[in-house]
């Protein structure tokens, strides 16, 4: 063969492979539909073994394989999720091509796999076919955690129905989802500022502020969840209850008239005026405990309606003689259910903050050392005011007392301010070393600060103070 040849017979076997490999060939594939009396997406809050849908369930698919006249072949319907609420019978699946159903094996009340022996027709079954298996006491769910399914397989022994393989033909579809209907929420977050000109003592602005001594830590909404579905899955845009047919309701879920409905606040209460300082808007609805760092607030039941609450308005009082530290609150919800559904913890969410106005500067490590002279230097640039000035001292044990420790910078002017001045006279209790904080009523812009070393030989040392800036 010349090379020519070979050349112009491989170029042609080329051709044939690149023209076969151009060609694809999609396959259609056909999940079953699930047909429920009238919605399929059910409530998380629903529990466990719950019925489904009792007036019945329907899975409509295609018979999904070829079958000659009279011959046999095996159909078996797995539930995930759930089982079957009632016996399964013969009369259950049907089809226009089948005939001689039987069930073959499984299908009692409580488990979650039947298998139907069928027989073609005559005249044969096409692939095409249609057949309905429909689940006429519903199902029950075993959990709300995941979707319930089924899955629907072919198989051509009995055997192999039941070891589940070899399978000619399956598909799987959803019977039930499930989705929260009771939601809670912070819509928006509620934030006040404590204010340095009142050494931070009481509040002022911000979105949480209510009086200089009252501060809104939250806006809280408990409320259905916005279901946007289509069509046989939804019941009326909220999900729907175990009938599938009534859509969710607070009311229906939420055992209102429980005396444990209570939402568990977080976050800083030190400066708390007394034992009620945590309320709603309601003067009646106060906290029950409330410590250092937490709160107790019980819901009355005229306070959850049939459609929860909207903006209800979490607030704290403060004693105007504690200092505010910044903080976050948060609030977590605990509610009591109605019979046939399942309470969960909701939150905690982020409601709300209190912030400091003002700046901020740190020196984290100074001591005082015989002979050794240590000084902050404050310098405000404001030309016209004179500003406050706070200062935290702490030591490795904690917080240090005892010292003078506020007073006023002027404007446009240095401020000295000697270490010992903030320390007590008699440090035996309170050695150091010491991290001292000087919260400045004023723009970060406008204030700086230095720490200054001054050894017994007269050398100086100047380290800048850390800011962190205003809130």
């Amino acid at each position: 063969v010349s090379k020519n040849k070979v050349t112009l017979l491989g170029a042609a076997v080329a051709a044939l492979f690149a023209s076969a490999a151009s060609a694809q060939i999609v396959l259609p594939s056909s999940n079953p539909t699930i047909a429920a009396t009238n919605g399929n997406v059910f409530a998380r809050e629903l529990s466990a073994g719950t019925n489904l849908n009792a007036t019945g369930v329907s899975v409509n698919t295609i018979l999904g394989i070829g079958m000659s006249g009279g011959q046999l072949r095996y159909l078996k319907f797995n539930l995930s999720g759930a089982t079957y609420n009632g016996q399964v019978a013969v009369a259950h699946l049907t089809g226009a091509t089948l005939t001689g159903q039987q069930v073959a094996f499984g299908g009692a009340a409580g488990s979650n796999s039947v298998i139907f022996q069928v027989t073609a027709v005559a005249a044969g079954a096409t692939i095409n076919d249609q057949i309905a298996f429909n689940m006429i006491s519903g199902v029950a769910i075993a959990s709300t955690g995941g979707n319930a399914t089924v899955t629907y397989e072919v198989y051509e022994q009995l055997t192999q129905a039941q070891a589940g393989t070899p399978v000619l033909y399956t598909r799987s579809g959803t019977v039930a989802s499930f989705t929260p209907a009771v939601v809670f929420t912070s819509p928006a977050a509620q934030n006040t500022t404590a204010t340095a000109l009142s050494s931070y003592l009481n509040v002022a602005g911000g979105t949480g502020f209510l009086t200089a001594t009252r501060a809104q830590i939250g806006l809280v909404t408990l409320a259905l969840p916005a279901v946007i579905v289509a069509p046989p899955t939804s019941c009326a845009g909220a999900p729907c209850l175990a009938n599938g047919v009534t859509a969710a309701s607070i009311g229906a879920i939420v055992n209102a008239a429980g005396t444990t409905n209570t939402l568990a606040l977080a976050g800083d209460f030190t400066a708390a005026a007394s034992a009620a300082s945590i309320t709603t808007q309601t003067a009646t609805e106060v906290a029950s405990a409330v410590t250092a760092t937490s709160a107790t607030l019980p819901l009355l039941a005229a306070t959850i309606t049939a459609t929860g609450f909207a903006g209800l308005s979490l607030r704290y009082n403060v004693n105007g003689t504690t200092a505010l530290p910044v903080s976050a609150y948060t609030a977590a919800l605990t509610w009591i259910p109605q019979t046939g559904f399942t309470a969960s913890v909701l939150g905690p969410l982020t409601t709300g903050n209190i912030f400091r106005d003002g700046s901020q500067l740190d020196a984290p490590w100074v001591t005082v050392t015989p002979g050794f002279i240590s000084r902050f230097f404050l310098t405000q640039t404001t030309p016209s005011n004179t500003v406050p000035w706070t200062a935290i001292v702490r030591n490795p044990a904690g917080l240090v007392t005892g010292g003078t420790l506020s007073g006023v910078l002027g404007s446009a002017r240095v401020t000295l301010i000697t270490l010992a001045s903030l320390l007590p006279a008699d440090t035996t209790a309170f050695p150091g070393p010491y991290q001292v904080t000087f919260n400045v009523a004023t723009t970060i812009a406008s204030v700086q600060g230095s720490y200054v070393l001054t050894s017994p030989n007269g050398s100086v040392a100047n380290t800048p103070l850390y800011t962190l800036a205003a809130q």
